[in-house]
């Protein structure tokens, strides 16, 4: 590439880029073509934007830029390092996220903070919580609230979601990237699921214990202390759970429902308040043959 070309592709990732504010060449200078290189690298890696860079490149080289192929040195052998450190490449985000067989980290490895993304929240609460711990004891709930944590983690986990928060009896679980609300969705279905076979099989409490699944989406900035638990998308997480939460049931906000496949959908029925909001909700049934 000419160093124009260079600066065109950078300031796609670092914006109002100047390279002779960079590297202190006098405007009047022409800057040698690896000088340019050199500087933008640095510059790239400083800004902790690596990982984009190099899914520009591939971009690049697959589809062109300005209607001009490039073959990019030794990309194929820069790619094969980032796989090797943890990360996959993700055909339709057109990005490297993390790779959770080998790695699993709260912003799947990317995510920086400020970020804004479009997200899928799982919310998980436990009903009537204070009146199993003074049926059962806090200890034996403990327990209990542990391996539904470990429930909601690997169901999560399983579908490229992450473990944002847990607090004694419920947590709250975050999707990002492609198909965020379904995946978030199939999550929800299957952890209702999980703890409908525990209630049978192991749980020590008689009665079981029964959970309130929530799902909302929207916008989120992410920061690295927690502090976007308290961003919007969230409060209504957990507003649609307060108001319109049901045990051994999934409700889902109107807003996720439009993305799903309808094989998905299909299994939804619709619920309707007086205030006019829509939701959808899914839940177990399990009948004894007559």
């Amino acid at each position: 590439m000419d160093v124009k070309t260079m600066i065109h592709v950078i300031r796609r990732i670092l914006g109002n880029y100047d390279l002779h504010e960079r590297t202190g060449f006098p405007r009047s200078v022409p800057i040698p073509n690896r000088t340019a290189a050199t500087q933008i690298i640095d510059d790239v890696v400083a800004e902790d934007m690596f990982l984009e860079f190099v899914s520009l490149l591939m971009d690049i080289e697959r589809i062109g830029l300005a209607g001009r192929k490039y073959k990019i040195a030794r990309l194929e052998s820069i790619v094969t390092e980032i796989l090797e450190t943890g990360y996959r490449y993700d055909l339709t985000a057109r990005a490297f996220v993390e790779d959770s067989s080998i790695r699993t980290t709260r912003n799947w490895g990317v995510l920086k903070p400020g970020d804004t993304h479009n997200m899928a929240f799982l919310g998980v609460d436990v009903a009537g919580n204070s009146r199993l711990v003074r049926a059962h004891g806090n200890e034996e709930m403990t327990r209990i609230y542990k391996r539904l944590r470990s429930m909601a983690t690997t169901c999560a986990e399983r579908r490229n979601g992450r473990l944002w928060s847990w607090e004694g009896d419920g947590g709250v679980l975050a999707f990002a990237f492609e198909e965020h609300n379904q995946r978030a969705v199939l999550a929800g279905i299957e952890l209702l699921s999980e703890v409908f076979l525990y209630n049978l099989a192991s749980c020590p409490i008689r009665d079981g214990v029964h959970v309130r699944l929530t799902i909302h989406g929207g916008p989120c900035e992410y920061e690295e202390n927690g502090a976007e638990l308290k961003a919007d998308t969230i409060k209504t997480l957990w507003e649609i759970d307060s108001r319109h939460g049901r045990p051994d049931t999934l409700v889902m906000s109107h807003n996720v429902f439009p993305s799903l496949e309808a094989l998905i959908a299909d299994r939804f029925s619709r619920l309707e308040t007086p205030g006019g909001d829509r939701f959808h909700y899914y839940s177990i049934q399990f009948r004894l043959p007559q």
